[in-house]
């Protein structure tokens, strides 16, 4: 399943367990915890690779009644979930790199939504990711385990990640390399060497504060550059990323378009044979177009935004128009085109693709 498809399934889901499968490194726990915050509701991360069995059980004391009559129960840990009527999700973080241990403990939460007697309230949804098995150090899980859950093989698609990433900050030299060396997102699926460094959807994400920190991309420094990159991503990938800025990274801007299209015009039709480069630098020019003050959005500006929504392609125009029709300011501007012959051919052009 893709992102949509997985946050479909986890926020609509009724009282019954889910598995996320996936490769490390390509943001099970971001998009579990995402689901929480557009639920509005909490957010428990419990890493089991590093829990104890008392980190899930709880830890012993003596509990004595109105009868004086001794019994030992457990203090349940912080992260349980036990006031009436809240609700969150509750999510299990590397399940098969767990004890076992851990996993009997967690085995209960799993399976009669209880621990120790305590019921998990009747609003929570329990989530559990595990590394696909080739390749890593992980324990086998009890088929008895494993038939508690709805799996789900997650497997977010580059472009998935592309837009995700475009959308968090992560610098264009990225996105445009990624966008077009599709294969290196992802660590290799098999033959993993112990000791090599790969890149992964998690690794790419650290590497970009890493330059964004140093200025690496815009700092002349390809020494730092190239060690930087290796140090997140491996050598090979380093080297293809210092060749790529160096000679083919086109850092065009919104700004570059809406200002100065005439001048920028052969980069942008260079952009255009590239979907997610193009689609990215389409909604950057559609936001930043709408979040303009009116002194810097003149004529010119609104002539060169139409120009420029005339060459996309129509994949990406489609997408385009929709931002543009529900922005604050293009609005406006968009009804104005439609009386334009021209344009109404275009867009008829887009429905019918």
């Amino acid at each position: 399943m893709d992102i949509n498809q997985t946050k479909t399934i986890i926020k609509s889901f009724p009282k019954r367990s889910i598995m996320l499968h996936a490769k490390h490194g390509v943001g099970k726990s971001s998009i579990v915890k995402q689901c929480a915050e557009e639920l509005g509701i909490d957010f428990k991360d419990v890493r089991l690779s590093q829990c104890e069995v008392g980190d899930i059980k709880g830890l012993p004391y003596r509990d004595t009644d109105d009868q004086g009559n001794h019994s030992v129960k457990f203090a349940k840990p912080e992260w349980y979930p036990t006031e009436e009527g809240s609700s969150g999700i509750l999510f299990f973080d590397e399940l098969n790199r767990a004890s076992k241990e851990v996993l009997q403990a967690v085995f209960e939460i799993c399976l009669d939504r209880r621990l120790d007697g305590n019921d998990l309230p009747d609003k929570w949804i329990i989530v559990s990711a595990v590394n696909s098995e080739d390749d890593y150090d992980v324990v086998d899980l009890d088929p008895a385990l494993q038939d508690r859950f709805f799996h789900i093989d997650f497997e977010p698609s580059v472009s998935d990640w592309i837009s995700w990433a475009g959308n968090n900050g992560v610098h264009k030299a990225i996105l445009q390399f990624v966008s077009r060396n599709k294969e290196l997102l992802d660590p290799p699926m098999n033959n993993l060497e112990s000791g090599e460094v790969y890149p992964s959807r998690r690794s790419w994400v650290a590497f970009n504060e890493f330059i964004e920190s140093l200025n690496l991309i815009n700092g002349n420094n390809d020494e730092m550059l190239v060690l930087a990159a290796k140090g997140w991503l491996g050598r090979t990938v380093a080297i293809m990323f210092q060749k790529y800025v160096s000679s083919e990274f086109n850092i065009l801007e919104a700004k570059d378009v809406i200002d100065n299209l005439e001048d920028n015009k052969a980069d942008v039709e260079a952009s255009c044979s590239d979907i997610e480069i193009i689609s990215l630098l389409a909604k950057s020019v559609v936001d930043e177009c709408n979040t303009r003050r009116a002194n810097r959005f003149g004529d010119k500006q609104k002539e060169n935004l139409f120009n420029f929504f005339m060459m996309l392609p129509n994949d990406v125009a489609s997408d385009a128009w929709v931002g543009i029709i529900s922005g604050v300011k293009t609005k406006k501007l968009a009804i104005s085109w439609k009386s334009n012959p021209e344009f109404a051919e275009r867009l008829t052009e887009i429905y019918l693709s």
